[in-house]
């Protein structure tokens, strides 16, 4: 697994994540959203500093870091002690690629090994207390099943 980094101007300096509890993966909601345009769409129409995922995943599978290891802005009440997976697309009407699958698995694991996490610390956004009106990560992304997934895959992971 390669992590790329991006080279976004945020409006404000990154503060660091205080301890990583959990996982919550999103998506973007709109069928073509590219890690450039959900940046732009943070920035211009959110007001917020810049992307708020702390990585995000392509069609292609392709890992891109967002905010990285430091607070995100992707789930209010929770960004000090989680970090934001986001792969691009509507899952409320597409499913996600298996690159992206594939790729979610290899994130998860990475972090989940770093932190100390195991498969039902890895939750989508609408699993959150207070977030129950919102999809997110879409009706088409079982997170049951991909916890299952979490539970029986073997991977080895890198940073680049």
């Amino acid at each position: 697994m390669t992590i790329k980094p991006n080279n976004f101007h945020f409006k404000e300096p990154f503060e660091e994540l205080e301890k990583i509890e959990k996982l919550i993966i999103h998506h973007t909601s709109r069928v073509d959203f590219t890690l450039e345009k959900t940046h732009q769409f943070h920035q211009n129409e959110r007001g917020w500093s810049g992307i708020g995922y702390n990585y995000f995943i392509e069609k292609d599978g392709t890992i891109f870091e967002g905010r990285g290891l430091h607070v995100g802005a992707h789930t209010y009440g929770y960004n000090r002690k989680t970090l934001g997976i986001c792969a691009t697309g509507d899952f409320d009407i597409e499913y996600p690629t298996s690159a992206q699958i594939t790729s979610l698995i290899d994130i998860c694991h990475y972090f989940m090994e770093q932190y100390h996490l195991q498969p039902k610390d890895v939750l989508g956004h609408r699993e959150l207390e207070g977030f129950d009106y919102t999809t997110c990560p879409g009706t088409l992304f079982n997170m049951n099943e991909f916890r299952t997934l979490l539970e029986n895959a073997q991977v080895g992971v890198s940073k680049a």
